[in-house]
Parts: C-alpha cells; sequence; structure tokens
C-alpha cells in the first residue's frame, strides 16, 4: 500500500498506470476470454477429429484383415493337406473352411458348418471366378453375438470355397482392439443392419445416419441418449473394388463428458490463474513503473542504438544509484563491443569460409591464407598427424599469399615432443626453446624471436598442429590468442568432418565396387565388365567437364547398370548361341529390374533413370520405353557407349572379343544412330589419350 500512495503521488506515474491498465490488463483479460473460448472449440474438434481418425484407421484395419484373410484362403487352395497344424498356422483366422459343390453340398475340410440357406447357396454359386464374396448372417437379435462372416471364392469351375471368418479378428474385437479408450464399436451393413456392437444402435442415432447417408464418406455427428451427449463417427467401407460385398459402416461413439473433461478442469483453473496473473502484472508494474521508468528508458533508447551499430552516443542517467552504475557500465561495454564489432565481422569471414567446406585441401588453403592475413604473420604452417602413425606429420607452409599452393613437408617428431604437445590446452608460446625451435626447424619456419603453437585435438588426440611465426616478439590481446584458438578448434572439426566425408566417400565407392563385382560374377564372362564400363564412363564425363553431382550419379549407375541382370536366368546369359525371341524378351527386361532394385534407396534416386534408360538408343530403336535424343539422360546416352564397347572387345560365350579397331569402327558408324555423337566424339578423345585407338 505503502509503494501504491508512492507512485499515485506523481502524476506521471499515475498516467502511467493508467495507461497500463488500458493498454495491458484490459488486453489481457479480452484474450484470456478468447483463449478461453477458443480452446474450448478446438478441444471438441481435436476430439471429432480424433474420432475420425479412429473411425477411419479402425475400418482400414478392417480392410487390411480382408485381404490377408483372402491371401490365406488363396494359399489353402493350393495345399492339400488341411491338418490341424496346417490351419492353425496357416489358417488362424477361419472358424472352419469347406467346399460346396455345384449340388449345394458341403464337403468339410475343418470346422464345422452350419446348414446353409438357399440364398446363402445362390450366393456362393454366383461368386465369379476371379472374385471373392463376402457374406455377412446377421442375429435376429442385435444383442447377441457379432454375425456371422463367410469369405467365397471359386475353387475351380464346378466347386466354390467357403471360409467362415473369426469375427473377433476380423472387427478387431479383443487382444487386437486398438480401439481409443471409453470408446464403443459398432458395424452395420449398408441397410443399417447391425453386425457387431458394444452399444445398442438407438432409433434416433438410425435418424441421424439415415440423414447423413449422402454426405462424404468420413462423418460426425452429435446425438443425445437417455440425457447423455455424444460424439459418434462413422466411416463407409466401399469393398467393391476388391470384393462382392455389401458396403459397410464402421461407427464409433464416445462421451462427450469424458472426451470434454479436460475442459471442466480448465474451466476451473483457468479464472484462478487469469486473477493470480493480474495480480502479480499489477504488483510488479506498480514497483517498477516508479523505480525504473526514466533510468530504464535512456538505457533502452542505448541498447537500441547499439542494436543499429551506434556506438558513439553513450547513455546518460544521474539518478545517483545502480542506474547511473548500470548505465557507465553499459558505456564502457559499448565502447568494447565497438572495437570487438570491428574485430569478429572480419574474423566471422574466416570461420564461415572453413565450416562452409568439406574438402581437406579446400579447408587447409583458405585457413592458411586467412590466418595468415589476420594474425599478420610471417608464416603460417599447418600439420596433419599420421593416423596409423602418429609420429609421422605432413605439413602445409603459407609464407607468401601470391604462392598459388603451400609448400608441402614431410617430418617426424620424438614421442617426448608429442606428449609435451598433447598436455597443451590452448596455446604454446616461445618461452621453452626446446621444443618450438625443434618444431620450427621441422617445419622449415625461420624465426627470431616468436613462434605460437596451437595443437589440434579430437578425442584427448593429438591430430595436428599449428604454428603462427614472427621475427620478433609481439604483444597478443587476450581476444587475439583467445580467437586463435576458436579458429583452430574450427580447422579442427572442420577437418575431422572433411576426413568423415572422404572415408565416406570411399566406403561407398567400395560398396559399389562390391556390388558390381557380385553381379558380375554372376556370369565368369562378364567379370570385371561394370568396373570397366565405370573407369571408362568416368572419363568421358570428365572430358565433358560433368558436374561433381552429375558425375556421382553416373558413377553409381554404372557400377550398377546390370543389377538388373540378378533376376536373369544363367542359363540365357551364358548361353553359347543366338538367343531366340523369348530369351531376348527377357533379357530386355534387366534395366527395368535394375531400376526396381534401386528403387527403394534414397541415395540413388537420381541414378536410376540411368540405370533404367542406358539401352535406349539414340535413334528411338531401344529399350525399354524407346526413347530418343536428348529424352534420353546425359548420364544413360554415356554409360550406353561404354557398355557397349567393354561389351564387344570381351570375350563372350557365343563369340570372341574384337580388336579395339573394330569396336572402335563400330562406335563410329553407329554415331547417331545408337549413339549420341557428341558422346562419341569425347568417347573417341578418350580413347586416344589412354592410347587405345
Amino acid at each position: 500500500m505503502r509503494i501504491g500512495r508512492s507512485l499515485f503521488q506523481s502524476k506521471v506515474g499515475r498516467r502511467i498506470f493508467i495507461l497500463f491498465v488500458m493498454c495491458a490488463l484490459i488486453p489481457i483479460l479480452c484474450l484470456s476470454v478468447i483463449s478461453y473460448i477458443q480452446v474450448s472449440v478446438q478441444l471438441k474438434k481435436q476430439n471429432a477429429r480424433d474420432l475420425q481418425d479412429a473411425a477411419k484407421v479402425h475400418g482400414m484395419g478392417i480392410y487390411e484383415r480382408l485381404l490377408h484373410l483372402e491371401r490365406d484362403m488363396q494359399l489353402s487352395l493350393l495345399k492339400s493337406d488341411h491338418s490341424d497344424a496346417f490351419t492353425k498356422k496357416f489358417l488362424p483366422h477361419f472358424n472352419a473352411m469347406g467346399v460346396i459343390d455345384s449340388a449345394g453340398q458341403t464337403e468339410r475340410l475343418f470346422g464345422q458348418f452350419p446348414a446353409f440357406s438357399d440364398a446363402f447357396l445362390k450366393k456362393a454359386a454366383s461368386v465369379s471366378q476371379n472374385n471373392t464374396a463376402l457374406i455377412f448372417e446377421n442375429n435376429d437379435n442385435e444383442k447377441a453375438a457379432p454375425a456371422k462372416a463367410y469369405m467365397i471364392m471359386k475353387a475351380d469351375k464346378t466347386d466354390t470355397l467357403v471360409g467362415e471368418i473369426d469375427t473377433l479378428y476380423l472387427w478387431g474385437i479383443g487382444h487386437q482392439n486398438i480401439l481409443p479408450p471409453m470408446t464403443d464399436l459398432c458395424i452395420t451393413d449398408q441397410y443399417r443392419k447391425v453386425l457387431v456392437s458394444s452399444f445398442p444402435l438407438t432409433e434416433e442415432l438410425r435418424r441421424h445416419l439415415a440423414r447423413d447417408a449422402e454426405n462424404d464418406q468420413v462423418r460426425l455427428l452429435e446425438y443425445n441418449d437417455q440425457g447423455e451427449n455424444y460424439f459418434v463417427s462413422y466411416w463407409s467401407m466401399f469393398l467393391k473394388s476388391n470384393f462382392d460385398a455389401p458396403v459397410l459402416n464402421v461407427l464409433l461413439r464416445n462421451r462427450q463428458k469424458e472426451a470434454l473433461s479436460a475442459l471442466a478442469q480448465f474451466k476451473i483453473i483457468f479464472p484462478l490463474v487469469i486473477l493470480l496473473t493480474v495480480w502479480i502484472v499489477l504488483l510488479l508494474s506498480i514497483v517498477h513503473i516508479r523505480k525504473s521508468l526514466v533510468p530504464l528508458e535512456e538505457i533502452k533508447k542505448g541498447t537500441q542504438r547499439v542494436a543499429r551499430q551506434d556506438f558513439n552516443t553513450p547513455v546518460e542517467v544521474t539518478s545517483d544509484d545502480e542506474f547511473e552504475e548500470v548505465a557507465q557500465s553499459f558505456n564502457i561495454m559499448a565502447e568494447q563491443l565497438k572495437r570487438q564489432f570491428e574485430d569478429l565481422n572480419t574474423r566471422s569471414k574466416i570461420d564461415r569460409e572453413i565450416l562452409s567446406s568439406l574438402n581437406t585441401a579446400q579447408i587447409i588453403n583458405t585457413a592458411l591464407k586467412r590466418m595468415f592475413l589476420f594474425f599478420e604473420c610471417h608464416s603460417v604452417t599447418l600439420c596433419l598427424a599420421a593416423e596409423k602413425k602418429p609420429e609421422t606429420f605432413h605439413g602445409f607452409i603459407l609464407t607468401d599469399l601470391k604462392r598459388r599452393k603451400p609448400d608441402e613437408i614431410f617430418f617426424e617428431l620424438s614421442k617426448t615432443d608429442l606428449e609435451k604437445l598433447a598436455r597443451i590446452e590452448e596455446h604454446y608460446i616461445a618461452s621453452d626453446q626446446g621444443l618450438v625451435r625443434r618444431i620450427a626447424a621441422k617445419t622449415g619456419v625461420s624465426i627470431d624471436q616468436y613462434l605460437v603453437v596451437l595443437p589440434m585435438m579430437i578425442d584427448e588426440k593429438l591430430k595436428g598442429i599449428i604454428t603462427l611465426g614472427y621475427e620478433q616478439e609481439k604483444s597478443f590481446l587476450n581476444n587475439e590468442l583467445k580467437h586463435a584458438r576458436q579458429i583452430t578448434n574450427q580447422i579442427t572439426v572442420a577437418l575431422s568432418n572433411s576426413f568423415l566425408v572422404e572415408e565416406m566417400e570411399r566406403l561407398n565407392v567400395g560398396t559399389l565396387e562390391a556390388l558390381a563385382r557380385t553381379v558380375d560374377a554372376k556370369s565368369a564372362w562378364t567379370a570385371g565388365h561394370s568396373e570397366r564400363v565405370t573407369t571408362l564412363a568416368m572419363k568421358i564425363a570428365d572430358a565433358m567437364n560433368m558436374e561433381q553431382q552429375e558425375m556421382d550419379n553416373l558413377r553409381r549407375a554404372a557400377y550398377l547398370h546390370d543389377i538388373g541382370k540378378i533376376g536373369i536366368p544363367l542359363s540365357i546369359l551364358d548361353k553359347p548361341g543366338r538367343l531366340t525371341d523369348e530369351e531376348y524378351d527377357i533379357i530386355k527386361d534387366h534395366p527395368s529390374i535394375g531400376a526396381k532394385i534401386l528403387e527403394p534407396i534414397h541415395a540413388y534416386a537420381e541414378a536410376i533413370p540411368i540405370v533404367h534408360q542406358h539401352h535406349e538408343k539414340f535413334d528411338g530403336t531401344g529399350y525399354p520405353g524407346r526413347l530418343a535424343g536428348e529424352d534420353i539422360c546425359i548420364g544413360a546416352r554415356i554409360l550406353a557407349v561404354a557398355d557397349v564397347y567393354d561389351a564387344v572387345v570381351s570375350d563372350r560365350p557365343y563369340r570372341n572379343g574384337w580388336l579395339k579397331e573394330k569396336s572402335i569402327k563400330m562406335i563410329t558408324d553407329n554415331s547417331g544412330t545408337h549413339f549420341d555423337p557428341k558422346v562419341v566424339d569425347l568417347f573417341l578423345a578418350v580413347i586416344s589419350d589412354l592410347g587405345l585407338t
């Protein structure tokens, strides 16, 4: 109360408080009411969506189980054995199964059947050869056990296979129940006759369903039953596409009271939270408006100026309290920020260039040049320890920015020197001339006074060193050496990432080679074919100045271009004589088979068209798609030349390999028909460079 009276003695305080009430408290209260309404609406909508989704999911589950049951029945047609062991293992979801002959007599395979009605037998006899029918026999009492369900399909031209389905499995009841908690299930046929239900289908609900019959497939409605409000969602299953069966309606119901129970709690808690928040806000506002308004406003203006990078206008506060001290500290900080901002702006360029690359050589060159410029040293050396022999180092030295590449050296350090370097946490300056001189001598750096050594550590292991060489002693600011350490750490991380990427690339190439050899090993006549084709294709692509990503896709496709031959019988691949038309048609399937095999590998998505099209011809007479010209991807056009050339120079079971001169002439003669002329020209240049002409 004392604080409140002190506040209202000031006109400014009163105006600010009134403004606060108008601009803060009133909007808060309004927003609170709106929030409550929105929460209520959204909670109800969310429950409706969840119920709709649950109905659809349950219906799709029933549909999926019908497909599985159909598959099991088809399996049963193929098996003559219907022992208990077989039915338990392969037909677990059928209570009984039998065959109805043309005379309407039922031969039991397993389980027990009731006597079928004439209508049932007529329906079973009408099932077409390639169709599957469903028949549901409803109970007269809807509260009784679920309606029996039968699946029917033709066993042959005269007999019909009929199976009684386990309805608990079909409807997803029991241990397979995936319904949300406190949710009731009802399934009806297209005439709203109940097949299974956990709640009575009242007349009011039937009227709602009949009135809503022409709406979308997934529907939602609300109704009242004996004073209780319910949400009901139902989903119509249209089975005609796969089954000769009526439409099934999956109904899910839950009580609004249970579904919206969170809203009841929210009604109690939310007003209390609002009141408590308003009270706290009022109290804190009164205190801080009185004490902090003016100096805080000045400091705020100062921070805004700093945010605009205006460091030249100081904050002036004469309140003779902590705010004045804060203002003075702020001015000192702004001055330091001014100096550091200029430094960091320059240093961030170094960081971005280093961390944005995954190429080891590029990282090394960028690091050397930027550190040489920024630290104004006479030499920068970056030395990397060998992975298997850590005492051996590969060094890169930069002493002049005009040099296109840094000098390279190789040297070794003693075990004692390695242990000293590993113990350095930040940096090491030439206080101990012994180690510094030895490193300088090893790296070829000539120094008189000063050498800064920065170890590169990963997982407490020495991976390399960076040295900054100076001809004379230099005074460093603390932040300079700290940033040198930061840059060194970033260079270390960037190099570690680049090594990992390079190792992954080597692993990827090795995997491709292994897969290619696996494919080629299917036939003794194709050993090494994929690797040779890959080598030639990559040389053609390099002569074309193809982008690196495109070359990577081509490499993957070249290694795996014949992977589809896995699906081709060896008797055809190694046939010593001429292939028949039927055998040649099988051979022509291997590009499509290969594309299908690679389809699940997302990383090879851009390589798949190359594999699929590598037997297309430039004039459009190839296979499998009869593509022509530039409709064939460039990778496939390159691969076609490399593939055919290696195939004709290699021995085959039906002929000996051609001489290279004859093979090259064949490629040239088919330029513009089988092959892209531009690719052929590059092929001839590559062959000439390799000395194969």
